[in-house]
């Protein structure tokens, strides 16, 4: 008999750790400065002596997705310490694995923290993303389509197309900087996605989006509107200087923008 393979595995133990629970109220969607909060661990499932998964009724942790590597931190109540090393997002709930300091992890009352340092840069790097999106097409006077994206390490954003010249990189990049210099508003809002459709379809991702209920579109001041579940800064300064930007070539007609964002 075959065995199956890891990714079965994994989606197979989700589906029975989520099984029966409401979706994970997701505060990062609409309170992206929250560093802390408060919350109630509706289920636990060890994993060994020294890892656990945790269930939570809301959470500030963004799981993995979208381009945007998971958030990590630490939980700890009267009974328990834990330090979280990823989030994962499995059919609307969020389970949170992670490495017990001290105590045995039980449902009721838990206090959560983010690694907030970490979570800033990522903010950060995915602004800086989208503004990427609007500063290439802009030079290039043409519609581009993102392909992907990786906030860590490498950090770039995938696009269809040709490589931008090396003339075109040094336009993208000069742009992106004097608006980072004058500053603009994020803004983010939640349509219905028949309210949205006219206002997305020049999105780079308009043909990656999936059927939702509700659309959250980010808007970048002076730039599209564009569907994304991600973190954002509130002002594009705070994003720093933007650098190292180099492109590369890709199989299948796709390229990555690589990029840096600095003080």
């Amino acid at each position: 008999m075959a065995r199956p393979s890891r990714g079965r595995v994994r989606a197979m133990n989700l589906d029975e750790i989520t099984s029966g629970l409401a979706k994970t109220e997701l505060l990062y969607l609409k309170q992206m400065e929250l560093a802390k909060a408060e919350a109630k661990v509706v289920k636990v499932v060890p994993e060994k002596r020294t890892q656990a998964y945790l269930l939570l009724d809301k959470t500030i942790f963004h799981p993995k997705g979208g381009g945007q590597p998971s958030d990590r931190g630490k939980m700890a109540s009267d009974q328990f310490a834990l330090e979280i090393k990823k989030a994962i997002f499995h059919r609307g709930v969020v389970v949170h694995w992670g490495k017990i300091v001290t105590g045995t992890p039980s449902t009721g009352h838990v206090s959560c923290e983010l690694d907030w340092s970490y979570r800033y840069l990522v903010m950060r790097r995915h602004t800086a993303a989208h503004l990427l999106d609007h500063c290439l097409a802009k030079t290039t006077f043409a519609r581009v389509e993102t392909t992907d994206s990786w906030l860590d390490e490498p950090c770039y954003v995938g696009y269809r197309g040709k490589p931008p010249n090396p003339h075109d990189i040094r336009q993208v990049d000069d742009v992106a900087n004097e608006m980072i210099n004058e500053g603009g508003q994020v803004r983010i809002e939640f349509l219905k996605p028949g309210e949205g459709k006219a206002v997305l379809e020049n999105a780079p991702n308009f043909e990656r989006l999936p059927d939702l209920d509700e659309v959250r579109i980010v808007t970048i001041e002076g730039c599209e509107p564009i569907p994304c579940g991600g973190t954002h800064v509130a002002n594009i300064k705070e994003i720093g200087k933007l650098s190292n930007l180099r492109a590369e070539e890709m199989p299948e007609g796709t390229f990555r923008l690589h990029f840096s964002v600095g003080d």
